[in-house]
């Protein structure tokens, strides 16, 4: 790739890329949901991945998706898994100015050594859902606020048991969620989806929340419709995120806000990656050159970025 970007433009009327918050009327829940099209298959299609690996990175965004628009000031958050095993690192990250739209970007690291001795269809778990590895949520909101983060051992069949093995560990927060990425049967481009509920009444601070009879009801209850929404639903571009809740919770009542919108956006850009290679020594840059120009590639958008010595000798 050139360092031009690339700009993928929605169909007029498309209701993907999203993220519309919402709350079920008479309980103490609220949720998120979530639906990416053009998104994800602009960040996953700018990488060569296995589809296995696609699927996963897929997952991250999503979820990164729907943590990052809990923000209510500028900020970015970060998620983050390392591991021991095929894919030793995927990140995602959401970045937020202004109020505007939900900036999204991510990249996924592959031994192919491990990779070649797993089967067509690697899980999540073969993949990366070892416990020697762990997830780390990280954000931050400036220099003017505390910058926050929390680690959670990856333990689970999926990026759904991790996340919600983190809400009840760090936020003592009864989660749920579902997740997922896959190609679309037709055109083959990458979606993805998802959705995530949350439990609000809240024990007294450091200590897990308590649930009496009556909420612990309502709340198995809202988990139970949660999950009963099925995979083609949460892809289904004919079906927007309105008609999903209205199908989950319309005996109940749900009140949807306002939807935040997201794109795909790397933050890296020619100018920086000028002011750092200009810190190197003449003899380092003659070092990096090859063929007489030296050549950065971005790993989030897989932008190669081409500079002549000159300017950063000058």
């Amino acid at each position: 790739m050139t360092d031009t970007p690339i700009i993928i433009n929605d169909p007029s009327g498309s209701r993907d890329n999203e993220v519309r918050p919402f709350q079920i009327e008479g309980m103490d829940v609220r949720g998120r949901a979530v639906r990416l099209g053009t998104v994800v298959d602009q960040i996953l299609s700018a990488h060569n991945y296995p589809d296995p690996v696609a699927r996963i990175l897929g997952e991250f965004l999503t979820l990164t998706a729907l943590l990052g628009s809990i923000m209510k000031y500028n900020g970015i958050v970060t998620l983050q898994a390392k591991t021991g095993g095929p894919v030793p690192m995927v990140v995602a990250d959401y970045e937020i100015k202004d109020g505007g739209v939900g900036h999204l970007r991510g990249y996924a690291q592959i031994d192919e050594a491990k990779y070649a001795t797993y089967g067509k269809n690697p899980s999540f778990h073969g993949l990366i859902g070892s416990k020697s590895g762990y997830l780390a949520l990280t954000i931050d909101q400036g220099a003017d606020m505390e910058r926050y983060q929390g680690i959670v051992e990856i333990n689970g069949e999926s990026l759904s048991d991790v996340a919600r093995s983190y809400f009840m560990n760090s936020e003592q927060t009864p989660t749920e969620m579902s997740m997922i990425c896959d190609r679309d049967a037709v055109t083959g481009n990458w979606r993805a989806g998802g959705l995530m509920v949350q439990h609000l009444s809240r024990g007294e601070e450091g200590q897990e929340r308590l649930l009496d009879r009556e909420t612990e009801e309502q709340w198995n209850r809202a988990s139970v419709l949660m999950h009963s929404v099925k995979s083609e639903e949460l892809l289904d571009a004919k079906l927007d995120l309105d008609q999903i809740l209205y199908r989950l919770f319309n005996e109940d009542g749900v009140r949807v806000f306002d939807a935040l919108h997201l794109d795909a956006s790397c933050r890296c850009s020619r100018e920086k990656l000028l002011g750092v290679l200009s810190q190197f020594g003449e003899s380092d840059i003659n070092e990096m050159c090859v063929d007489g120009s030296i050549t950065v590639d971005c790993q989030f958008c897989s932008r190669a970025y081409n500079f002549d010595p000159s300017e950063l000798k000058s």
